[in-house]
């Protein structure tokens, strides 16, 4: 994928689409009606805490588990460097194993690296697919090994009447500018095992929240954002260029394995904005289905390989539509996208990732590397309009041609 923040101007992006800016503009008129901000979400008597990042989230709950030298943390070679990033600084070995066609983790990989330092392994809900089968669950579990659900590819998703991210001890997902729900950053984690709750609460109450100059600052990047996205003001896309340019908004990908972190909780205002629209976050989850059944329905119609097709018993929640291509066909998809003005994504090229792969040990990504070259994905966020649907289907009706020559 191209190193571009976003499409502005034009076009349909990948990034930015999980919130729209009516809502970020009632959320300003209410503060300012009440003159107040929401009460703060995470403390004593809930089971949800909210970081700066979900890459934090995952780090201090690894942490309030004492994970570090010496251990194991298994995940998928199909993943961001965000969770290596998180598990390594933890001091802690990242170990990948392989994934099925259908970007769930291969259970014959998973129980093949586990090893006696195996402390940890986070199951990766790909694309809106509980990460593991059932009975791999429950065997991880009878091992003593603690299981952290990795669902920010998949909240609001559904597998036989159960919600992912109520199967692990932990679980966590992003509102990250990408994802299907966005507050401009923040990670959010949940602790399902109670016997895990003092220590991860006793964690949490340690580490300091952004604060207000730089909370701030990033909600006027969300903002500015979904303003330029909707109104498309001429030449304001420059502005958001300088601010990016020189760093005056945040890079989503910026972080630093050196760096001495230590405002790890969200910020105020950006708890105020989640707990203004976490409420309505089901009907977000619905209209994202919605578009995912369209688009998988024009899909199955024009003979177009899917990573992953809705069963009857799932409930398929995620911020991208992806499909399996030719290799030879990849470019061929993004310069049509680009072409059209819509972003096409590689989520992930690299399998494993690149990043630091040294320092982990690979047990195997041998299926995550040849999927890696094929994987190509679209938007589906819940703010598409009628229009922008009608876009990308005729991408894939064009993408249908190129894939059957």
């Amino acid at each position: 994928m191209k190193n571009s923040p976003s499409k502005f101007g034009k076009g349909i992006g990948l990034l930015w689409r999980g919130m729209s800016l009516k809502i970020v503009s009632q959320f300003l008129l209410h503060t300012a009606k009440h003159r107040r901000m929401g009460g703060i979400v995470g403390d004593d008597n809930t089971n949800t805490l909210l970081f700066e990042s979900s890459r934090s989230a995952l780090f201090n709950c690894l942490m309030s588990q004492n994970i570090g030298e010496g251990d194991e943390v298994i995940i998928s070679s199909f993943t961001c460097d965000a969770v290596t990033y998180a598990v390594m600084r933890t001091g802690a070995t990242v170990v990948y194993s392989d994934i099925n066609d259908d970007l769930t983790m291969q259970t014959e990989s998973v129980l093949r690296a586990i090893t006696e330092n195996t402390k940890v392994i986070v199951m990766q809900n790909t694309l809106g697919r509980v990460g593991l089968d059932v009975s791999t669950i429950s065997l991880i579990k009878k091992k003593n090994i603690l299981l952290i659900e990795d669902c920010a590819l998949s909240y609001g998703s559904v597998f036989d009447g159960i919600k992912l991210g109520t199967y692990g001890d932990f679980s966590f997902f992003s509102l990250e500018v990408s994802k299907t729900l966005t507050i401009g950053w923040g990670g959010v984690l949940s602790i399902n095992n109670f016997r895990y709750k003092t220590d991860m609460l006793k964690r949490y109450a340690s580490v300091g929240s952004v604060s207000l100059i730089p909370d701030t600052r990033r909600f006027l990047q969300l903002y500015l954002s979904l303003f330029l996205i909707k109104m498309k003001p001429l030449g304001g896309v420059w502005l958001w260029y300088f601010l990016y340019g020189f760093r005056i908004f945040r890079r989503s990908n910026s972080y630093d394995l050196n760096a001495n972190c230590k405002s790890e909780k969200m910020g105020n205002l950006s708890q105020s904005f989640y707990k203004y629209v976490h409420t309505q976050f089901d009907e977000f989850y619905r209209i994202t289905n919605r578009n995912y059944l369209s688009f998988s329905n024009a899909a199955h119609k024009l003979g177009l390989k899917q990573a992953i097709v809705e069963k009857p018993n799932e409930f398929i929640v995620s911020p991208r539509f992806s499909l399996m291509v030719k290799p030879k066909n990849v470019q061929h998809a993004v310069d049509l996208g680009e072409a059209m003005n819509i972003e096409v994504g590689r989520w992930f090229g690299d399998a494993p990732p690149s990043w630091k792969v040294k320092n982990a040990r690979i047990e195997s990504s041998v299926n995550a590397s040849r999927i890696s070259d094929s994987i190509i994905n679209l938007p589906c966020h819940w703010t598409l309009s009628e229009n922008e649907i009608l876009e990308i289907k005729q991408f894939m009706f064009e993408l249908s041609l190129i894939e059957s020559k």
